[in-house]
Formats: C-alpha cells, sequence, structure tokens
C-alpha cells in the first residue's frame, strides 16, 4: 500500500516545487514545512506549517500524521535532527536530499569532500532503519538545469569544457523525472524499502549532447574546450586545502568530477540496471531530448 501524507521540507528550492507539484499531481496530501512561511508559490492545495528546525518539538509538531517525509534542503549534513523527528512523530519513509551522484554504490564519489554530509545521512538512516524506512534517490546531474547552466553543453556562447575527449556516457535525468521517481517510490514503499533507486532520462556522452544541441539550435555557436577530470580533480583539492573562498570553487570542483569522471571508477552510469519502469520514468527519445535542448 502507498503512502498518502507526505511532508517535505525545502520545498521552495531549484527542485521542491517540481516535487510538490508532482505529488499535488498524483493525489497526495502534501504538507510543507517552512521555516520563512512564505510558500505563496506553491499549489493551493498544499498545508503549509511554520516550523522551527532547530527545535525537535516544532518538528515533531508539524510531523505528527505524516506517513513520508521528503527532504530537499541544501545543508545535507542537518538532515539526523530531521530522521530523529521524523522518528518521535511515527513517520514510516524518510527520502533524505540525496537526488544526484552515485554516492550509495560508489565508495569513489562516496569520499568527495563535497558529499559528506549526504554520506553523514546515509549512514545515520542505516543506524536507524529499524525506527523508520528510507529510500534513496539517484539521478546523477539534472539534465535540464546542466544544460541551461552550460554544464553539460554551452549553449550561450561560453565554452563547453568536454572533459577526457566526451565519449564517456553518463546518467542524465530532468527534474520532472526526479520528481516523479518521489512519486513512484511512495508508490512502491515494499519494492524501495531501505535501498537505493537509480533513475534516467537519458545516458549520454558529451559529444552526443553536443551534437544533439547543435540540430536543436543550429546557429549557436558551440566551443569546445578539452579537460581533464584528474587535473579537476587535483585542482579542487588544493582549493580546499586552501580554504576561504576556495571552498566554493573546491565543492563544485568535486561534483563536477562525480558527473562527468570514468564510469567505470565512479559509478554514474546506470543505464543498463536502473528503477525506471518502476518508478514509472521513460527515458527520452532522440528526438525528445532534441526538443528539450531546442527549448531550453
Amino acid at each position: 500500500m502507498s503512502y498518502q501524507k507526505i511532508a517535505i521540507a525545502g520545498a521552495t528550492g531549484n527542485l521542491g516545487p517540481t516535487i510538490v507539484k508532482s505529488l499535488v499531481d498524483a493525489g497526495f496530501e502534501v504538507t510543507v514545512l517552512s521555516q520563512s512561511g512564505n510558500t505563496s508559490s506553491l499549489p493551493s492545495a498544499v498545508k503549509t506549517i511554520k516550523v522551527d528546525y532547530s527545535s525537535q518539538e516544532s518538528l515533531v509538531s508539524a510531523l505528527k500524521g505524516q506517513d513520508a517525509f521528503v527532504s530537499t534542503i541544501p545543508k545535507h549534513d542537518q538532515q539526523p535532527a530531521l530522521i530523529d523527528a521524523a522518528i518521535v512523530a511515527g513517520v514510516k519513509r524518510f527520502i533524505p536530499s540525496e537526488f544526484g551522484s552515485n554516492i550509495a554504490g560508489n565508495a569513489n564519489t562516496a569520499a568527495l569532500p563535497v558529499f559528506a554530509g549526504k554520506k553523514t545521512t546515509q549512514d545515520y538512516l542505516k543506524q536507524k532503519s529499524n525506527d523508520i524506512s528510507y529510500t534513496l534517490i539517484s539521478n546523477g546531474l539534472f539534465l535540464d538545469w546542466g544544460i541551461q547552466v552550460g554544464l553539460l553543453v554551452n549553449l550561450k556562447g561560453e565554452p563547453t569544457r568536454v572533459f577526457d575527449g566526451g565519449n564517456d556516457k553518463h546518467s542524465f535525468t530532468l527534474l520532472s523525472d526526479v520528481a516523479q521517481a518521489v512519486v513512484g517510490t511512495l508508490k512502491h514503499p515494499e519494492e524501495t524499502h531501505n535501498r537505493a533507486v537509480y533513475v534516467q532520462s537519458a545516458a549520454l556522452s558529451q559529444n552526443e549532447a553536443i551534437e544533439i544541441a547543435q540540430k536543436a539550435k543550429p546557429d549557436a555557436k558551440i566551443q569546445r574546450q578539452d579537460a581533464s577530470v584528474k587535473e579537476l580533480l587535483e585542482t579542487s583539492h588544493k582549493q580546499l586545502a586552501q580554504g576561504g573562498e576556495q571552498i566554493g570553487a573546491a565543492f563544485f570542483g568535486f561534483i563536477i568530477t562525480s558527473i562527468f569522471a570514468d564510469s567505470k571508477e565512479y559509478g554514474n552510469l546506470w543505464d543498463e540496471k536502473n528503477d525506471n519502469s518502476l518508478l514509472g520514468i521513460k527515458e527520452k527519445s532522440a528526438a525528445e531530448l532534441q526538443k528539450i535542448f531546442a527549448e531550453l
């Protein structure tokens, strides 16, 4: 039996609104936990509860009666406190703010410093698995966001960094399909019990993405800039050691490493074995991908 009453934290970020809309459209009763109380941009069917994230009492009160709790908060190391509150409130399933690289299934990815908070959360969920169940959602880079900001291919005139020749394929997922993965998980609690699920809208190499983008936007001048994941990783570690203002650049470099590094080393390709069918996600055809690129 699927869950029905769903609470979500971080509903106004990049991913949160898409998840909320998909949950509402799928017929779930959605309650948004908000520190500011400003959720006017969300669907009118959503219930909003103002909470103090530093107070377990406030969190427990907001979570009572909820079947599942979805977190999309950016401060991943704060999630154990959310898990504790969910356990006290009697919540059955916790979906953490994972939504990205393969931390659950790859030691190299899990060791990247940028993912320390996510790794801590995963370990804590395993410790508490007798008290609350969990599902970790791995989706690779957000495909539409990655195009918009020029990570996968830059359509705004700046050079596209093409890593290690650009032939290695990686898994990418649209924001809407990530949201569908949440819906599918909540509809299939037994099949997604205490494990990571893997979804993708497409498996693409950067060279394939550039080719599709060029067809979608023939007038776009796509510049290639050869880049090395190994050099990026070395630079990121040096920046982290320098500290201060360099930490942000280092963390971004670690994220890019997890996305574009060799798939055999960093586990960022799951086209042969994934949970698309279970969770209701259909991979995009070449024509559909071309349309997506054209619209962004």
